[in-house]
């Protein structure tokens, strides 16, 4: 009885309001907007027809309206139950709150530079990873896909490239657990991403925080409304682009041409031969194919004031252009808030995936590594997919006449190379309000990724055969868990003093284990790779286990006053692992400063202006990616067997030897950066603009100096190295038409970097960066890049191109020493000694951009929507290395097509191709002919929707219906001649940038999809 009366009591305090929301503009209702009443964190959702219904408890008199998109507003009721509102549309909403580091803050109150993503807009984009959310979008962010291949990384850099040998990478933090994983969380989850780009907004990361932060918070139950999301599509992919190779007839006479300028009478191929020949194979055509491509999610959210819970489901398929390339993803995610009581919340984010991938091999090495992509390069067109007996050919034939190499379309039907990942991701909170603005926070979290990768060479294809067939398995174990403890103090005073205050203290520990063992000599493939003692010949296993711990205390201080003049200090101290004796403790200091002109009182008459503040900041922060042990003293293994290889002793013995030199003074990487930007707003903020000088110096650096041999070593790594970086960002939003029928905003982004290394140690022109080792003969011999005082990091360098030697007698002339013969390329000799030496080479080539950008268009008419978006750069370089095989250097492999009638064939006849016999530059490394322009502009994607009017129809069971086409990466225009200018094959690494050699080819993807909400 006393629970009944409990309740009568609680419902006769409660006032139920009602009303109707729309646009003030164009008078369309407006459904998703949120409504809270009074003080509540929660609320409910209007209705696609934008009505709604709260209750209002007893002592609440307002009701605070929000939507993407458009200003706050907050509505005194003064007592109606009946509240119809009006709500502005505007550019940058001020009152838009952004995730920081350890807690949220207004737009308008920040002091540092944060950028956040539309990703109203980006739903109408299906993507595969959640980097690519980012690309194009937010400017001082560059986003490169460095491999087409499905499942592949992205690489993001924030503001260049802070370090040489450590990470580049920014941190990522995904519901408040820092350094997670983010290659298995599903795009549609994503409520939010804000990029920290400045030390006022990364210092509180402290030692992770020198290449930015990325944060993103995933979708939670909203109270008071159940929702039911659909979303599905599906579409086609194909190669972007093709590379037009020689066919038969033309390979054929490429030969014949080669061997008579060789000074043979007997060619290759007769005249009959040729003519009987035709196209022949298109490898490209054999090896690609049209995938296709399909994702499916479904999530349910909702709640009341007491829980809240939100939980989806995604399935994602895509299979690759390449044969037998593909990859799978399925995802599940919870997340939870609970109200204890008043004062006591708890809550959990959580998920569950598992990944399988079939990767190519499109290696950066090739040769008897082998090569998929690079193969079907090579491979000669005269020979056929299948012999006569309907049997794949084994390899090129004759390989006196071809380079050797395997077919690729029996390499990728045959060679495995499988890839499977289980990642589990929790983070529980629990927090208590002690008095009111005053919070006390503890969370606990865990990140574990377990992945296998399966290798398996049958005996029977070419790289299968040079070890009689081989079976690989490796095993990788990531463990990480997280526990942060926080205090914030969140008050304001009378009425002109706000403030919040932070502290925290942290503890983080990463473990990584793995295991491989290979098998080779194989007496049977029809078990794949099932089971591993079919080989005879079992390599010794390998495994290895790293460790490190991470503790932090950190604080921050945001002051405004008059709510016009913004301060913000923050302080944390890392100490970890990973660090030497004498540098455990790193401290990370920043400040900053912001002034919002347009709330001052000579600004109240300048209408035009609805926002303007200046922001200013400085600060600290680190890197401390410097990998485990380095500052300890190491020890290897090798073994050996007793009495000698030849003995016929059968006992291995394990030996130990001292594979470096302990650094006890080893530290993170420093990175001291300055930030001037302004937020400008005009005509209530329907234009919106942010621009933004930084100046980052970085300290520390990471290098391996010579140290004298009589130590047993010949360097040691420390910290002696600095490089800066400096560049401008700009943005501009605009509410270009907003009527009842039409609405069109549009977004532009462009940004500028410039990198320059300072100090190497004492050092200059150091060697770096990898290049194929079967293009390149001799292994360490050939770099890719140099590492410069005064020029970046990602700097080409080699010998500089100079046109071709037209005769001998310009030859002799030229007093030159080089071994060279009329139709060999010309190198400039810059010291004038007639040799070719490392003293006539130089910088060839930058990778890095002078300029990214990108551009949005969001256009609604009626129900239907036209959204586009265009990305690009402009001013990198590329170093193709595919050059060297597919037009001059080896003369054993196909060729693009107009080198047969292009290459310098005589006196005067190019200046620019060197005769088809000319070897002279495959023994030189790379040169400026093979680095080409890599500038290019992306119509990134276009997308066409409808809304379909089935709530209307169903009378409200329906709450959205969407369906919509859309195309991706369907115009590219670029000077560059590879498949792709938006490349890597190297991966991550940030001593091998814009390195082209064996690359998967980009795609080409049509979709159509389903969206509904119920």
């Amino acid at each position: 009885m006393a629970a009944v009366v409990t309740t009568l009591s609680a419902r006769a305090q409660t006032i139920t309001v009602s009303g109707t929301v729309t646009d003030s503009t164009s008078g369309e209702k407006m459904g998703g907007v949120n409504v809270l009443a009074g003080n509540a964190k929660t609320g409910v959702v209007t209705r696609p027809d934008g009505s709604y219904s709260i209750g209002l408890p007893q002592g609440a008199a307002t009701l605070t309206f929000t939507y993407v998109g458009y200003a706050r507003q907050v509505v005194n009721t003064g007592g109606r139950t009946v509240v119809n509102v009006r709500l502005t549309a505007s550019g940058s909403v001020l009152s838009d709150v952004v995730v920081i580091g350890y807690g949220s803050a207004r737009k308008k109150d920040l002091t540092g530079s944060v950028a956040s993503v539309s990703l109203a807009d980006m739903d109408k984009v299906p993507v595969t990873g959640t980097e690519q959310l980012l690309q194009g979008q937010v400017s001082g962010v560059q986003v490169t896909q460095v491999n087409a291949q499905p499942g592949s990384v992205f690489s993001v850099r924030i503001r260049g490239t802070n370090s040489i040998n450590s990470g580049n990478e920014p941190l990522y933090v995904v519901d408040g657990f820092a350094g997670a994983d983010i290659s298995s969380i599903n795009p549609a989850d994503i409520a939010s991403i804000d990029v920290l780009k400045d030390a006022s907004a990364t210092a509180i990361y402290g030692s992770r925080g020198a290449n930015g932060v990325v944060i993103i918070t995933t979708k939670r139950g909203v109270a008071g409304k159940d929702v039911v999301n659909v979303d599905a599509y599906t579409g086609m992919q194909q190669v972007g682009r093709k590379l037009d190779m020689m066919n038969a007839t033309q390979f054929a006479t490429y030969l014949d041409s080669v061997s008579s300028k060789n000074g043979n009478t007997t060619l290759p191929f007769t005249s009959a031969q040729i003519s009987a020949l035709g196209a022949g194979t298109d490898w490209q055509d054999a090896l690609l194919r049209t995938a296709p491509i399909s994702n499916y999610a479904i999530s349910f959210s909702g709640g009341n004031e007491g829980a809240r819970h939100f939980l989806s489901f995604n399935l994602f398929s895509q299979d690759g252009i390449v044969l037998n390339s593909n990859y799978k993803r399925a995802v599940m995610r919870y997340n939870l808030d609970k109200k204890v009581s008043d004062k006591i919340r708890i809550g959990l984010s959580s998920s569950a995936a598992y990944g399988y991938q079939q990767r190519s091999n499109v290696n950066a090495n090739g040769g008897t590594q082998g090569a998929i992509i690079g193969d079907a390069l090579m491979m000669s067109p005269t020979v056929p997919v299948r012999d006569s007996t309907g049997q794949f050919t084994y390899a090129n034939d004759p390989s006196t006449l071809f380079r050797e190499v395997g077919n690729p379309v029996a390499a990728a039907t045959f060679n495995t190379d499988k890839f499977q990942s289980i990642a589990l991701f929790a983070n529980f909170f629990g927090e208590y309000e002690i008095i009111k603005g005053l919070k006390l926070r503890s969370t606990v979290g865990v990140n574990y990724r377990d992945t296998l990768e399966d290798q398996f060479l049958p005996t029977t294809t070419f790289l299968g055969a040079l070890s009689a067939g081989a079976i690989s398995k490796t095993t990788t174990n990531n463990y990480n868990w997280l526990n942060e403890n926080t205090i914030s103090f969140d008050r304001i005073f009378n009425g002109i003093h706000a403030l919040n205050l932070l502290g925290g203290f942290t503890v983080q520990d990463f473990k990584r284990l793995n295991y491989n063992t290979t098998t080779q000599n194989l007496q049977s493939n029809n078990l794949g790779s099932g089971n591993i003692s079919v080989g005879q010949n079992i390599l010794i296993p390998t495994s290895n286990t790293t460790e490190n711990t991470l503790v932090s205390y950190f604080t921050r201080l945001n002051y405004r006053l008059h709510d016009r003049y913004l301060f913000t200090f923050t302080m944390r101290a890392d100490g970890s692992s990973r660090f030497g004796p004498n540098n455990k403790w790193g401290f990370f200091p920043s400040g900053a400063f912001a002034w919002r002109i347009s709330d001052e009182k000579f600004m109240t008459r300048v209408n035009a202006v609805s926002d303007l503040k200046l922001r200013t900041s400085y600060g600290i922060t680190g890197n401390q990616e410097i990998g485990s042990y380095n500052s300890l003293a190491q020890y290897a293994s090798n073994s050996y067997t007793a009495g000698g290889a030849n003995s016929g002793a059968t006992n291995s013995q394990v030996g130990f030897f001292a594979a470096n030199i302990a650094n006890p003074n080893l530290k993170w990487e420093s990175t001291s950066s300055f930030d001037a930007g302004l937020d400008l707003g005009l005509l209530k903020n329907t234009i919106s603009m942010t621009a933004d000088f930084y100046y980052k110096k970085t300290t520390n650096l990471l290098l391996q100096s010579a140290i004298p041999s009589s130590s047993g070593y010949l360097k040691l790594l420390q910290n002696i190295g600095s490089v800066e970086n400096q560049g401008f960002e700009f943005s501009i939003n605009t509410v270009n038409i907003n009527t009842k029928k039409v609405r069109w905003t549009t977004s532009f982004n462009i940004s500028t970097n410039r990198n320059k290394i300072l100090d190497l140690g004492g050092q200059n022109n150091v060697p770096i960066g990898g290049v194929s080792t079967s293009l390149y003969p001799g292994a360490g011999k050939f770099f890719s890049s140099v590492l410069r005082l005064g020029a970046p990091i990602g700097s080409f360098y080699g010998y500089v191109f100079d046109g071709i030697w037209q005769s001998q007698s310009d030859i002799t002339k030229s007093g030159t020493k080089q071994t060279v013969k009329p139709g060999d390329p010309i190198y400039k000799d810059f010291n004038g000694d007639s040799v070719l030496t490392s003293a006539d080479q130089t910088v060839i080539g930058r990778a890095a951009p002078k300029f990214s950008y990108g551009f949005t268009s969001n256009l609604t008419v009626g129900r239907f929507s036209l959204y586009v978006m265009i990305q690009g750069q402009y001013g990198d370089n590329i170093l193709n290395e595919n050059l060297l095989q597919t037009v001059n250097g080896y003369n054993n492999t196909n060729k693009l097509a107009f080198v047969g009638t292009q290459s310098w064939n005589g006196p005067g006849t190019s200046n620019t191709l060197p005769a088809v016999n000319s070897v002279y530059r495959i023994g030189l490394g790379p040169v400026s002919d093979l680095v080409e322009d890599g500038s290019y502009l992306r119509v990134k994607t276009i997308t066409l929707s409808y809304d379909v009017p089935l709530p209307r129809l169903t009378k409200g069971f329906f709450k959205t219906a969407t369906v919509y086409i859309t195309g991706q990466n369907l115009i590219t225009i670029t000077k560059y001649s590879g498949f792709d200018p938006e490349v890597n094959s190297y991966g991550l690494d940030g001593t091998s940038l814009n390195t082209d050699y064996n690359s998967y080819p980009n795609v080409k993807t049509i979709l159509a999809g389903v969206k509904f909400g119920f």
